[in-house]
C-alpha cells in the first residue's frame, strides 16, 4: 500500500492549545470549531536549514531496556532496537513486508519454510553472523524458560528452527503460517557470545547500521556507525535520541530548534509552528487502535458482565473527543480493531454510537443503576493528548453513574503493573495496540486472552484467533476473521476508542518517509 502520511501544506485551523485543555477538562473542548483534516500537515516554505553533524530525534517514552529479543514500543526502545539489529525481514514505511538478513522466501508445505540469508552481515566488532547465529537466536526464542518476550508468539506455531547449509533456514511449524516472514520482523539476531556474557538489557551487539556508544534508559541514547554495516552507509556518522515524556518538553524543544524529528506532538500544538521555516508538520492516522483494555479478571470486577462493558462503549463519546482533541484527523474505531486504509474492516460491523441512554439502561440490567468507580491507567506522555482524553472520557462517563480516576504512571512502571498481579492492575488501561502489516493478523494477539498485557476472558475469540492464524487460504482466513471481529463486539471485550493519531514535526533540514507505525530508525533519516 502507498504511505497514507505525507508532508503537505495545512488547512487553516482555529483551535489553540490553550483553549482545549480548558475546554477538555469540561468537555467544551470536544465542541470548539476546528478545520482540520485528516491529512493535514504543513510543508513550510523559504529558506532550507542545514543539518548538523548530530541527527537529533526525540522519543516520548522511556526505554525499558535494550534487549532485542523483548520487543519495543516504536516511540521507545524499538527505534534504538531496530536502527541497531536486524531480523530476517522487515517491515518499509509502506507497510510492506521487504528483506532483511533473509534475501528471499519459500513456502515449501503448510508447515514448512526456506529463507536464503545474506552471507555479508557482521556484527559491529567483526563477527560474522551465520546461519548457525540465526539457529541459535530462534532456539533461546523457543525455549519456554527464555526470559525474551519475542518468543511467546513464536511458540504458537513454531516447532523448530534449523539450518541445512550456510544460506538456509528453515522453520518447522507446529500450525500453518501463510504470512510467517512478516511475523519475524523484530525477531532481531543477537551475537550468541555476546548473548551469554553480557546483560543484553543495557548493552548490545548488533549487526544494524549503528551500535549504541552511550545508553541512558531514562533519558535516551547516543549511536555511532557500525563500521562493519554491510548495507547503505547512513546520512548521519552520530544520532543522539533524547526521551521528552512530556508535551512540554517536546514542543520546547522544537521551539530551540535541538530536535531534527519529534513524533507525538499534540495535534493542537502544531498550530504554533503553522509559520515556521524550519519544520513541517503532519497530522494524520496511524495504523494502531486506541482503546481501553479491560480487566476482566479481577474479583468482583462489574466489568465481568458483558452488559456493563457494552454500556461503557455506548458512554464514550469518540466523535467529540476526536473534533476537539484531534482536530477531525481521525473516525471512531468501526467496532473492531480494524480499519482502512491498513486493515481490510468487517463492513458488517459498525462503531458503537454515543448513547448514554443506552449505556444507563444496560447498568440498569445488570444491577448497577446506581453508578460504580473504576480505574484507568495513562502511561505518562506517551500517546498523543492521552491525558486530555482520558478526562474527557471520564466526565462522559459520569454522565450514566460511573466514576473514572484517571491513574498516569510512567511508561515502565505502567508496563511493569499489566505484567503484575491481576488483581492489584487497573480496572481500565488506556493502550494502543497494531499491527504492522496488512493482513498480518498477529495483531488480534494483544486482544486474546493469554496474552501477557492482557486481562479479558475470551475464549471463543481465543479459538477463533487460533484458528484463523492457522488457516491455509485466504479466503477461510477471512471469514474466521469476520467472526472473530464479531464477537469482540458483540461481548466488548474493550472499549473501542480510535485509530492512534499520526502526528510529527520534522526539520526542513532532513529527508524521511514517515512510518505509520512510528518507528523512528535513524538510517532512514537523510540530509536534505
Amino acid at each position: 500500500m502507498n504511505n497514507p502520511l505525507r508532508r503537505r501544506r495545512s488547512l487553516a485551523a482555529a483551535l489553540t492549545a490553550a483553549l482545549a485543555v480548558a475546554l477538555a477538562a469540561t468537555l467544551a473542548a470536544c465542541a470548539a470549531d476546528s478545520s482540520g483534516s485528516p491529512s493535514a500537515s504543513q510543508e513550510a516554505t523559504g529558506p532550507r536549514p542545514t543539518a548538523g553533524d548530530q541527527l537529533r530525534l526525540v522519543l516520548s517514552r522511556q526505554l525499558t531496556s535494550v534487549n532485542p529479543h523483548k520487543g519495543g514500543s516504536p516511540d521507545s526502545q524499538g527505534a534504538v532496537v531496530g536502527s541497531v539489529y536486524e531480523a530476517l525481514t522487515a517491515i518499509s514505511p509502506e507497510t510492506e513486508v521487504v528483506p532483511s538478513l533473509a534475501t528471499s522466501w519459500k513456502q515449501l508445505s503448510d508447515l514448512e519454510w526456506s529463507f536464503t540469508i545474506r552471507t555479508d552481515a557482521v556484527f559491529s566488532d567483526g563477527t560474522p553472523l551465520t546461519a548457525d547465529t540465526i539457529v541459535w537466536n530462534f532456539q533461546q526464542l523457543l525455549d519456554p524458560n527464555y526470559k525474551g518476550t519475542s518468543g511467546a508468539p513464536l511458540r504458537k506455531f513454531v516447532g523448530s528452527v534449523t539450518s541445512p547449509d550456510p544460506t538456509t533456514i528453515l522453520f518447522h511449524l507446529t500450525a500453518p503460517a501463510i504470512d510467517l516472514p512478516g511475523r519475524l520482523w523484530n525477531d532481531y539476531i543477537v551475537d550468541p557470545t555476546f548473548a551469554q556474557s553480557h546483560n543484553i538489557d543495557t548493552e548490545s551487539l548488533g549487526s544494524g547500521p549503528y551500535k549504541i556508544d552511550q545508553l541512558d534508559l531514562e533519558n535516551g541514547a547516543t549511536l555511532s556507525l557500525n563500521p562493519h554495516y554491510a548495507g547503505p552507509k547512513p546520512q548521519f556518522s552520530s544520532v543522539k535520541y533524547t526521551v521528552l515524556a512530556s508535551e512540554a518538553q517536546r514542543v520546547a524543544a522544537i521551539q530551540a530548534g535541538e530536535a531534527d524529528i519529534v513524533l507525538n506532538v499534540e495535534p493542537l500544538s502544531l498550530d504554533a509552528f503553522e509559520d515556521s521555516t524550519t519544520y513541517d508538520t503532519i497530522l494524520g492516522v496511524g495504523p494502531q487502535p486506541l482503546v481501553l483494555a479491560i480487566n476482566e479478571e479481577k474479583t468482583g470486577t462489574p466489568l465481568a458482565d458483558v452488559r456493563v462493558r457494552q454500556a461503557l462503549n455506548y458512554a464514550t463519546d469518540k466523535k467529540t473527543i476526536i473534533h476537539g482533541l484531534f482536530k477531525d484527523a481521525v473516525e471512531p474505531l468501526p467496532g473492531q480493531v480494524l480499519f482502512e486504509p491498513y486493515q481490510q474492516e468487517d463492513p458488517d460491523v459498525k462503531a458503537y454510537p454515543y448513547d448514554p441512554k443506552k449505556a444507563k439502561k444496560l447498568l440498569t440490567e445488570a444491577g448497577y443503576a446506581d453508578g460504580f468507580s473504576l480505574e484507568v491507567d495513562v502511561p505518562s506522555g506517551t500517546y498523543v493528548s492521552a491525558d486530555l482524553a482520558s478526562q474527557a472520557i471520564a466526565a462522559q462517563w459520569a454522565e450514566v453513574g460511573v466514576k473514572l480516576t484517571i491513574t498516569q504512571t510512567p511508561f515502565p512502571a505502567w508496563i511493569d503493573r499489566q505484567y503484575g498481579d491481576v488483581q492489584k492492575g487497573a480496572d481500565l488501561v488506556y493502550i494502543m495496540w497494531g499491527g504492522q502489516y496488512r493482513d498480518g493478523f498477529q495483531l488480534f494477539d494483544p486482544f486474546t486472552s493469554d496474552h501477557i498485557q492482557s486481562d479479558v476472558v475470551a475464549p471463543t475469540f481465543d479459538d477463533l484467533v487460533r484458528r484463523l492464524q492457522a488457516a491455509t487460504d485466504e479466503k477461510a482466513q477471512r471469514e474466521l476473521v469476520d467472526e472473530a471481529v464479531q464477537n469482540y463486539y458483540d461481548e466488548a471485550h474493550t472499549v473501542f476508542l480510535y485509530p492512534s493519531p499520526f502526528t510529527a514535526v520534522i526539520s526542513r533540514a532532513v529527508t524521511w518517509e514517515p512510518r505509520p507505525s512510528r518507528y523512528l530508525y535513524a538510517q532512514e533519516v537523510g540530509r536534505a
